[in-house]
């Protein structure tokens, strides 16, 4: 019998373990990793905000301590307000490419010289995403390989030795950053 009862509450702990994860998407992973810090991801499924009110819970999270960036908050902000608003349904559920994209501006270098919302070094990922548009690609995909200067001002973008399918990934994502 007290076998019966721990694998039964074994079973239980794994069900909630698997539904303690919060809708697929892009950015879901970095809500999922900073929001448990100190919430079960419970607290954000059944909260149903609007933008405005989303927002205001991410600068008091940033204000009492969550370690989080500008760029990291601008990404959560964008998933929480798309998966998570009271004002229109949410989209269906698919992959978080924003953790495979992020890994290669990670693996490439990328960071040390842009960020997603602000101009670091070179021009932040939405600002080349609102100066282009796909039919750049090719010109991109190539600067990013070949480094390039003029577009952004004086300082010049290195080349970097990035396979072209990485690089063509890499322009996929800031293109869709609008």
């Amino acid at each position: 019998m007290k076998r019966r009862f721990w694998v039964l509450l074994l079973l239980a702990g794994n069900a909630f373990a698997q539904e303690e994860k919060l809708i697929s998407g892009p950015g879901s992973t970095l809500t999922e990793n900073k929001c448990k810090i100190c919430h079960e991801l419970q607290h954000i499924r059944r909260a149903q905000l609007s933008p405005g009110e989303w927002a205001d819970n991410l600068r008091n999270m940033k204000e009492r301590g969550t370690p989080m960036t500008d760029a990291e908050m601008a990404v959560i902000h964008k998933y929480l307000s798309t998966y998570y608003n009271r004002d229109k349904p949410a989209p269906a559920a698919g992959p978080d490419t924003l953790v495979e994209n992020t890994s290669l501006v990670e693996k490439h270098g990328c960071a040390g010289c842009h960020a997603l919302d602000t101009k670091v070094v070179g021009p932040a990922f939405r600002d080349i995403a609102r100066k282009y548009d796909a039919s750049a690609k090719p010109a991109l995909v190539r600067k990013v390989r070949e480094g390039g200067q003029g577009a952004w001002g004086n300082i010049p973008m290195p080349p970097n030795p990035v396979a072209e399918a990485d690089a063509s990934q890499l322009v996929d994502w800031i293109l869709s950053q609008k």
